[in-house]
């Protein structure tokens, strides 16, 4: 038995008698390759299963390891023997643990993939491949295709999709939780008024996703004014939200003043709705209109610039509202 002196990633300095020995084929991992999956092809090259490897190695039963949390009661002897890799370098396979965001940014599946990576080399997954905020593969180049395609998408939700997951990547990179809770709140709130099925950064449906990431795009910029204008005249949707968030009771007031701001400023709006609502004998849709009104207000942004006045924002949101509406009818 040959004692190996091994650097854990921890720093600390284990001296550990290691009974195994190297496998026979160790193809080297792809850069930037998941844990999971080099250890998948590793078991292809040496013709076993997984499980059957990761019993060998010392990585225990059950799920290869891929965050970096899965490692603490892993075999660093044998693991590093066996595959003739250091622990720094096996650890930096690994995802992040971010367990303690309010936001699922790092997902445990394979909701996208490079169609060009995977041609090349069928089953790889990379790391960040795995994270919300990627669009693009670091590898060639080439756009990420989701695992359950959404047809055709604009590009005006692609650019705005795009613009979000920009804003989700500086947030946690930062680890800024005081943004990532907001970001949190404003997806909650558009899956309440049913303008996103799931309004998931992770679905692997790619329509979904994107205006998801659009809108944390929106609430990183301009927070309070899709939501003043879907609040506009709805108190069914103010009732909900007051129930569903008693404890932003306080925002949701303030956001209800502006949106009565805005009745006075903008009434046609308001008595566009109430005619409607009489033509339909007095059923509505605020899960139509909370998306149309949404919808509205991403476009006023992506018009007239995040920084515009506030006012102008409103005025070019309602407009676009009414001209919606009056297509629909």
């Amino acid at each position: 038995m040959d004692e190996a002196r091994l650097e854990h990633p921890s720093r600390a300095r284990l001296c550990i008698r290691v009974t195994v020995r190297p496998l026979p084929f160790r193809p080297p991992p792809a850069h930037d390759e998941l844990l999971s999956s080099w250890i998948g092809r590793l078991a292809q090259a040496n013709h076993c299963s997984a499980e059957e490897l990761c019993g060998y190695l010392g990585l225990g039963q059950g799920r290869v390891p891929e965050r970096e949390s899965d490692l603490h009661t892993v075999n660093w002897a044998r693991l590093c023997e066996g595959v003739q890799r250091i622990p720094n370098e096996i650890a930096a396979m690994t995802l992040p643990d971010t367990v303690h965001h309010s936001v699922r940014c790092v997902a445990r599946h394979d909701f996208q993939y490079c169609p060009g990576c995977v041609q090349k080399t069928p089953d790889l997954v990379l790391r960040h491949w795995r994270f919300a905020w990627s669009l693009i593969c670091k590898a060639c180049g080439q756009a990420l295709a989701a695992k359950s395609p959404a047809g055709a998408i604009s590009d005006r939700l692609l650019a705005r999709g795009i613009r979000g997951a920009q804003a989700l990547k500086t947030v946690v990179v930062a680890n800024d939780l005081r943004r990532l809770r907001r970001i949190d709140l404003t997806l909650r709130v558009v899956s309440l008024l049913g303008a996103g099925r799931s309004a998931s950064v992770i679905s692997a449906n790619a329509r979904e996703r994107l205006i998801a990431l659009a809108t944390i795009g929106v609430g990183m910029t301009r927070p309070l004014l899709g939501a003043a204008i879907i609040l506009r005249g709805n108190d069914q949707v103010v009732r909900e939200l007051r129930r569903v968030f008693p404890r932003h009771r306080r925002v949701i007031e303030k956001i209800r003043r502006l949106s009565r701001d805005l009745d006075r400023r903008l009434p046609g709006r308001r008595e566009a709705a109430h005619v409607h609502k009489q033509e339909t004998h007095g059923i509505s849709h605020p899960s139509s209109a909370s998306a149309s009104a949404l919808l509205a207000a991403r476009q006023a942004i992506s018009e007239l610039g995040p920084n515009a006045n506030r006012q102008a924002l409103l005025t070019r949101a309602d407009a676009i509202w009414k001209r919606s509406d009056g297509l629909k009818s």
